[in-house]
């Protein structure tokens, strides 16, 4: 779309931008040649010079008080545009002022879309924060017309507004049941999920549709993933770049032994953040300890780990890559298995080009750590693009700016919403809304459990499909 414009145009997200300033002229504040710790690393361990990501905003605020360096970011552009401006946090919109100088602000925000307000660590994201961009110095607030572009016919939007509104009787929603543009399965089985959730994406599938999953919470987003791996349903799964950058780092390691070059307490470090960053919460599971040392395994867990180490020890580099793939499955880890394999398939071409460009393994190696050191900073600062297959499996919170022909929504009765007890469920609504407009033409809701949470209870009540 831009044509010969591209090159002149940067596009980034905050967190990334964030980062480039940070290996810029991080000198200036203390910070020379900072690597970046995932959110995993940190629970396990503390490093020097290390950046956490929640630290890189804070970091690249305290670079844009160096005289220098906010002068020449003030002057660095001719206009600056905020996508989502509505999810905007309070650090985001003060490094927005302040690179901004008197340079033209185009602020892109809907304020029904506004979905992060109620997650931790989204210090100041509220819908609120267009007024506070209306107070700026000559601004002026330019309505867009309420048309999709994703749903030309504006049936699945108009009854998305509708439940946002928790008007559950409006005419916009029985005109999407009626058409079967919305679908709504309700008191399925829980423990049938997997099942359910395969025989819809294999019937839209055949119809010739791609199709979006939608799923809630990491560690159940990773089981599902998992349980649709093992029932050959072929799809990746977005929007959780820790895990991907852990499964990487962890066969990156896994290759730099079987070369005589890490040590294997490395790799069963790199195992142990992986393990972690398949389940949420601040609890370390069990298993990385064990991993690391720090606890006692079960004694199959010791014998498969001195099976892993002796095959790589004997394969060498481009034999440890292959062993790598199927490490996930051999060691018996209980998560994550899709990100694995995704790792695998990004880590081969990095591995092989480099072998192939240097003679000397040593130097080859070097230059593979470099390559997946980038790829796994791109990846933590959602830098690079997702990849487009027909089935993308994510969490809800990962749907903005997604889309796919058919979607299926899986709303479980032992989900977590938010603290919102009563109507009209503000935030949660909101959710809903953003979750239901993203298919082209056809949304399949699927309510697991006979006792739904109270914001998704109404529509259990919808004349629904089989």
């Amino acid at each position: 779309m831009l044509g010969p414009y591209q090159q002149r145009v940067e596009i980034t997200t905050f967190h990334a931008f964030a980062w480039r300033l940070l290996n810029r002229w991080g000198t200036a504040i203390g910070l020379g040649e900072p690597r970046m710790l995932s959110e995993s690393e940190a629970k396990l361990f503390r490093a020097d010079g290390t950046v956490r990501y929640k630290d890189m905003l804070p970091n690249a605020l305290d670079l844009c008080t160096v005289p220098a360096v906010r002068r020449h970011l003030q002057a660095r552009w001719s206009i600056i545009v905020s996508d989502e401006f509505q999810d905007t946090d309070d650090r985001q919109f003060e490094l927005l002022a302040t690179i901004t100088g008197k340079t033209r602000l185009l602020l892109l925000g809907d304020p029904n879309q506004c979905i992060y307000s109620d997650l931790p660590d989204a210090v100041g994201v509220r819908p609120q924060r267009l007024d506070a961009a209306l107070a700026l110095p000559r601004a002026r607030r330019i309505d867009l017309p309420e048309v999709s572009h994703r749903d030309t016919s504006n049936v699945l939007p108009a009854a998305a507004a509708a439940i946002r509104r928790r008007d559950f009787g409006h005419d916009a929603i029985t005109a999407a049941l009626t058409s079967g543009r919305l679908q709504i399965r309700a008191d399925l089985p829980l423990d049938r999920e997997a099942d359910e959730v395969a025989a819809v994406v294999q019937q839209l599938r055949d119809e010739g549709h791609t199709v979006g999953v939608f799923s809630h919470h990491i560690d159940a987003t990773t089981d599902l993933s998992d349980q649709l791996t093992h029932r050959r349903i072929d799809h990746e799964i977005i929007g959780l770049p820790d895990c991907l950058v852990a499964a990487l780092d962890a066969q990156n390691a896994m290759v730099q032994f079987a070369s005589s070059i890490a040590a294997w307490d490395l790799v069963r470090q790199r195992l142990a953040v992986f393990v972690t960053s398949s389940v949420r919460g601040k609890k370390v599971p069990d298993l990385a300890w064990m991993l690391l040392g720090r606890a006692t395994p079960p004694a199959t867990l010791s014998r498969r780990l001195t099976e892993l180490q002796k095959a790589l020890r004997e394969a060498g580099p481009a034999g440890g890559l292959s062993i790598t793939a199927t490490a996930h499955h051999g060691l018996g880890l209980p998560r994550g298995e899709r990100h694995w394999q995704r790792a695998n398939h990004l880590l081969q071409p990095i591995v092989s080009r480099n072998l192939r460009r240097h003679a000397d393994p040593q130097t080859a190696l070097e230059h593979l750590d470099v390559a997946v050191a980038q790829h796994r900073t791109n990846l933590l600062t959602y830098a690079i693009d997702e990849p487009t297959p027909p089935v993308q499996l994510m969490g809800l919170y990962q749907t903005k700016g997604r889309e796919a022909d058919a979607t299926i929504v899986v709303l479980r009765s032992n989900d977590f919403y938010g603290y919102e007890k009563n109507e009209p469920f503000e935030i949660g609504s909101r959710l809903l809304y953003v979750v239901l407009t993203r298919a082209r033409h056809k949304t399949i809701m699927l309510l697991f459990g006979s006792d739904p949470q109270p914001l998704v209870a109404p529509l259990a009540n919808l004349p629904h499909q089989p």
